[in-house]
């Protein structure tokens, strides 16, 4: 846990520096660019150590000192808004640009509090989750194509696959721009109807925006359960992995129905989806169980959770096999 906690806090640092350096190197290119920029910076360096300096020699007179001084460091200032205003250039171009602002890339807010992208480092490490964030970055919102999808007449369905899709789209977009609302979804279908892309297009989604998220299979996250009740759970890393099932603003569990249940699993599982409805922490399900068959596969309580706090959105349709693109 020790090297590894220490290697994420060291990616912090090396991304300070490279945040430092980064604004050196603007710094420079700019300033060959408009040279009296860099003169007024200058001479705004120099009046602002000189204003402390000044008060400490001559406290009697610093009101009317710290008036006069204020007044040339306006004007100074106000130059250099019309320089960087002329020349197109933003006038945050010369902070400090970070990552996530909300820790300034520090993995703690100002309050102290462990920063959701640290928390996200932690969980990533966890569950080993960075094989899927890379799979994220081909399989999300902006890549989405309903032409992959059938726009034939289906027999006994009122919409084609395409339109259907294009409902299931408009409604994940939703869950995204109200999120956080502790709203749950449900997924259910035939293998190979696109389910596994969009829990991908809403984990990335998510991610981008500064929220923790765990995608996880059943499998996985058995394998966190058995550690952390038996085998490992003295193991930092297992307790926070089996931390945030319950605290994650999202948790997603796609293929639901493909491990195997049995009394240890199947109470786990109602442990968590039964806490996070509680904590109104959000969870998406992907399953290709039949509705019906939900109860029997797991249990009563189980399914009456599913059914009676999720949103139920089935996919149909024939098999595009999109997971693979």
């Amino acid at each position: 846990m020790n090297s590894a906690y220490q290697e994420i806090m060291e990616s912090y640092r090396r991304q300070q520096e490279m945040n430092k350096q980064s604004r050196k190197q603007r710094k420079t290119e700019l300033y060959a660019k408009i040279p009296r920029l860099a003169e007024v910076d200058l001479k705004m360096s120099v009046l602002g150590s000189g204003i402390s300096q000044a008060l400490l020699k001559s406290p009697k007179d610093s009101e009317k000192l710290l008036k006069e001084l204020k007044k040339e460091l306006d004007a100074l200032k106000r130059e250099k808004a019309v320089l960087m205003t002329d020349h197109g250039v933003p006038m945050n171009y010369l902070e400090l640009h970070y990552n996530c602002e909300k820790c300034s890339d520090t993995g703690f807010t100002q309050t102290n509090q462990r920063c959701s992208c640290l928390t996200q480092k932690l969980i990533s490490k966890a569950y080993e989750m960075s094989g899927i964030e890379q799979q994220l970055e081909k399989q999300n919102f902006s890549h989405f194509d309903l032409k992959v999808f059938s726009n034939a007449a289906l027999p006994k369905e009122k919409h084609s696959q395409r339109n259907n899709m294009m409902r299931i789209l408009a409604e994940a977009e939703t869950f995204v721009k109200s999120f956080p609302a502790g709203k749950n979804l449900l997924f259910y279908g035939s293998s190979g109807l696109g389910k596994t892309y969009m829990c991908n297009c809403i984990a990335k989604a998510l991610l981008d925006e500064g929220y923790s998220v765990i995608y996880q299979t059943p499998f996985s996250i058995i394998n966190i359960l058995e550690k952390k009740t038996f085998s490992d759970k003295d193991n930092p890393f297992v307790q926070v992995a089996y931390e945030q099932l319950f605290e994650s603003d999202l948790l997603i569990i796609d293929d639901l129905g493909t491990e195997t249940a049995n009394t240890f699993t199947i109470s786990e599982f109602y442990n968590i989806i039964n806490a996070r409805i509680l904590k109104e922490k959000s969870t998406i399900i992907s399953t290709n169980i039949k509705l019906s068959e939900i109860s029997s596969f797991y249990n009563d309580r189980i399914d009456s959770r599913l059914k009676g706090h999720y949103e139920i959105i089935r996919f149909y349709g024939p098999d595009v096999r999109w997971e693979n693109k």
